[in-house]
């Protein structure tokens, strides 16, 4: 899970409300004087050593939190699966044999496993909502453009955003309390929790039944809990391509010219994809831009004020099995399924937190066995709300386990 270059170990300062946190840092974050992967040997070959630090890596640093290691991610950071053709796949610590989601995926493991408390991570499509359901773990994709993205290398940057994880709640928001700038550092008390159906279908059935059973619980928390139909299910079915092909534009803006000069050697499944972004015409980003104006219509609409939150599933399933080939075809199909999820916030640009507050249990018929696989669920509100949805997250938490006597993620 962690790469071999970079300090193991590096301090700016023995206080801050930090202290004591160990860090884990995706292979994207620049720290002056070291060189990044970002996931390809040929990246860290053709790209001189930084010469500052990313804004984020030095705020945490400066608060007190001990760098622990660069930690692997997928190629180029596009990717969702938790897997590298160059440095391997991390195992799932929660769920030994299983993926860990990526593309943060070696930050993911790392605090699952215990190794670091505090992990930063990218997420543009999906690559930290979806290792955080996997791993069973507390994970923010943020608000797009809130948090500093300088000294941070890009996938696209129309969607890139900082994200992070940890195993609880508290830390989660301590954290945003030192990246989410002052100005945004307000909240507000959320009143109204919002149920859409149609998203739910997005999911397995036992991810909606889990889901369904814990809403009422969940709904006492708020003064209003308000289901509301999605009119235009063509358009939801649709945001997987729309997110697709505004992210391969912006991915062949950011990294046709390196591609071209050195032909890096990528994954199967990542190669294809590259192949599919440079070829994005003109016609279908149009289209794809106008369909993206048309969602966040709806998400305006749907969470109109700052005392509103959408609850919706993470990811349609739990943690693939690793091991045997896997079908290009059926990789692609579950890419889809993701991105579908995904979008929801990623094209409307706005935070969305997991929250890893139930299991799945499935069987092996092959085994006669059955396993316990994490899973959970996650908040959206409006962007730059992402504070008051971290101080929600914290609170629900609290009281799930107040009223379950469970002791999970509350510490």
């Amino acid at each position: 899970m962690f790469c071999e270059h970079g300090p193991h170990f590096l301090e700016l300062t023995n206080s801050g409300p930090l202290k004591g946190k160990r860090l884990a840092v995706k292979d994207l974050f620049q720290l002056k004087g070291e060189k990044n992967t970002a996931g390809n040997p040929e990246w860290y070959n053709t790209h001189p050593a930084a010469t500052k630090t990313a804004t984020s890596l030095r705020q945490l640093l400066e608060a007190g939190a001990t760098f622990v290691g660069f930690t692997h991610l997928d190629e180029l950071a596009y990717s969702m699966q938790g897997s590298n053709l160059h440095y391997g796949c991390a195992d799932n610590p929660r769920l030994p044999g299983y993926f860990c989601g990526g593309s943060s995926m070696g930050s993911a493991a790392a605090v699952a496993a215990g190794m670091a408390d505090i992990a930063l991570g990218t997420d543009t499509g999906g690559s930290v909502r979806v290792p955080a359901s996997y791993c069973g773990l507390f994970g923010i994709r943020t608000s797009h453009s809130l948090i500093p993205t300088d000294g941070v290398i890009g996938l696209a940057p129309c969607f890139d955003t900082v994200g992070w994880f940890s195993q609880t709640p508290s830390l989660l928001l301590d954290v945003g309390k030192i990246l989410i700038p002052a100005q945004h550092l307000s909240t507000n008390k959320v009143t109204r929790l919002v149920i859409c159906p149609e998203i739910h279908q997005l999911a397995d059935p036992s991810i909606r039944v889990a889901i369904q059973e814990l809403i009422p619980t969940l709904s006492d928390q708020f003064s209003l809990c308000e289901t509301i139909h999605l009119p235009d299910t063509e358009l939801l079915g649709e945001l997987a391509d729309i997110f697709r092909i505004l992210q391969g534009r912006a991915i062949t803006n950011t990294h046709r010219v390196w591609l071209r000069k050195y032909q890096p050697v990528f994954a199967q499944d990542i190669a294809a994809r590259i192949t599919m972004a440079l070829s994005i015409g003109d016609d279908e980003v149009l289209w794809a831009a106008n369909r993206r104006r048309r969602w966040c219509q709806w998400m305006e609409r749907l969470l109109p004020d700052n005392n509103s939150v959408l609850l919706i599933p993470t990811t349609p399933t739990t943690a693939p099995k690793k091991g045997g080939a896997i079908e290009a075809d059926k990789l692609q199909k579950h890419r889809q399924r993701l991105l579908g999820l995904t979008a929801i916030a990623g094209l409307w640009g706005a935070p969305q937190c997991h929250l890893p507050l139930f299991s799945i249990r499935e069987s092996h018929s092959d085994r006669d066995t059955e396993v316990q696989k994490p899973s959970g669920f996650s908040l959206i509100m409006a962007p730059n709300r992402d504070l008051s949805l971290l101080t929600l997250i914290k609170q629900l938490t609290q009281y799930l386990q107040d009223i379950t006597g469970s002791t999970r993620g509350t510490a």
